[in-house]
Parts: structure tokens; sequence; C-alpha cells
């Protein structure tokens, strides 16, 4: 595991900057189509949200590394879980949950876990 962490730091932050702003437009893409257009609507709503917020911190903090983990990253995705929320509230087919935002912490609390568990090598 660590050299798969080791290798995904190597490459260049600029490089996840593209792949980090690229998954949330995937992100917020998927939150605002119609449901019969989502491929993965076999998949649980929260299991994904969880899923999307831990990947999204996962890249988040390769695209901009910092010693230790600053407040303003997960402040930063939650936020941004809150206003793909408020964007689905716009549409005639989506609505604002806040048990989606529930799960977008719990993704973010996931990734905190595994960030924890990676600096102290448990």
């Amino acid at each position: 595991m660590n050299n798969l962490i080791t290798d995904l730091q190597a490459l260049p932050p600029i490089a996840w900057v593209g792949v980090f702003f690229t998954a949330m437009a995937f992100a917020l893409f998927m939150a605002v189509i119609p449901h019969r257009y989502d491929p993965t609507g076999f998949i649980n709503d929260k299991v994904k949200h969880a899923l999307t917020f831990l990947v999204l911190f996962g890249l988040f903090d390769l695209a901009w590394p910092t010693v230790g983990m600053p407040w303003w990253k997960p402040v930063s995705l939650f936020g941004f879980g809150v206003m793909i929320e408020a964007c689905q509230q716009m549409t005639r087919y989506r609505s604002f949950s806040v048990g989606d935002i529930v799960a977008n912490v719990v993704g973010i609390l996931g990734y905190l876990g595994l960030y924890t568990m990676y600096q102290g090598h448990i």
C-alpha cells in the first residue's frame, strides 16, 4: 500500500488538479441528471454519495498536498456537497436531501480516517 501511495504522490500536483476538477464536474453532472438516465441507479444512493466524497477527498489531497490536514479541505468538500444539493433543488426532478449531505460527510470522515491511519502507519 505504501508503494501505491508513493507512486500516486510522485505525479505532479497539477496533473491531480485536472483529475480533481474533472471528477467534481462529473459528480455534479451525475447529481443533476434525471434518475432514469443514471447508469449507476442500481447502487444505493447513500453508498454512492459516501464513496464519491471519499474519492473526491483523495483526489483533493493529491492535487493540493499539505503538511497535516488543514481544516479547509474537509470544509470545502462539505460546501461542494451542499452546493450539489442546492443545484438538485433547482431542477424539477431532483430535490435537496439532508440524508445525502450526511452520506457525503460519511465519505469525508472515511477519508480522514484512512488519512490518519496512513499517517500513523497503522
